[in-house]
């Protein structure tokens, strides 16, 4: 009956040892378990954005013909005043070039408020992915992996796939992990048809850690 008892008690002191280093592996004796580590500063989220029209407004910039400015002396006060060459006359009476100017001009207006548009609405992208995504544990600070993503016009995401990988299986499911719990993208409808169709609708965004 003794020997019955000490079996009992050394099954049970076992069992407890054993249960006791199960918990302490899972990390269940740490009070912080439940804390996910978030995207610390040191991610780097990048869209890619094909044919950025910053370039397009340099070259209009440098077809502008320039208004060159001219002195006259006035016969009667003999004062240097300065004044705007006048563009020419034809012998048709319309003012040659002048609407070529005024078109050019229009088209770097448009690309100045496309580049502002692309950058504010890129970096509310990017934001927003940066805070959803939650870092790996022990993972290299030279990653880097590119994602494109189809969205609807209503900013909801359709499709997403992985178009370049780290090497990294854990880095990589991050990075998409996080556009997946983003989902949408309320402030879609602020951005224009136009807009939408030849920037946001398929974008490509850069994961890179360091």
């Amino acid at each position: 009956m003794q020997t019955r008892v000490n079996y009992l008690q050394a099954s049970f002191l076992s069992f407890l040892i054993h249960a006791c280093l199960f918990l302490y592996l899972v990390g269940f004796f740490y009070s912080d378990k439940q804390v996910r580590p978030i995207l610390s500063k040191a991610v780097n989220v990048n869209i890619i954005v094909e044919d950025i029209p910053a370039k397009k407004i340099e070259e209009l910039a440098k077809n502008i013909p320039l208004l060159k400015e001219v002195k006259t002396i006035t016969e009667k006060t003999n004062l240097v005043k300065n004044i705007t060459e006048v563009p020419k006359i034809s012998s048709q009476g319309s003012i040659m070039n002048l609407q070529d100017l005024i078109n050019q001009e229009s088209q770097v207006l448009d690309s100045n408020l496309l580049e502002n548009d692309i950058n504010k609405y890129s970096s509310l992208i990017i934001n927003l992915i940066e805070a959803a995504w939650i870092k790996p544990k022990n993972i290299q600070n030279n990653l880097i992996c590119d994602i494109k993503i189809k969205i609807n016009s209503r900013g909801r995401i359709v499709d997403i796939s992985l178009i370049n990988s780290s090497g990294n299986i854990r880095y990589d499911n991050s990075a998409l992990q996080a556009v997946r719990r983003v989902e949408t993208f309320s402030f879609f409808n602020e951005i224009t048809k136009k807009t939408y169709e030849d920037v946001f609708k398929n974008i490509v965004i850069s994961f890179n850690p360091s």
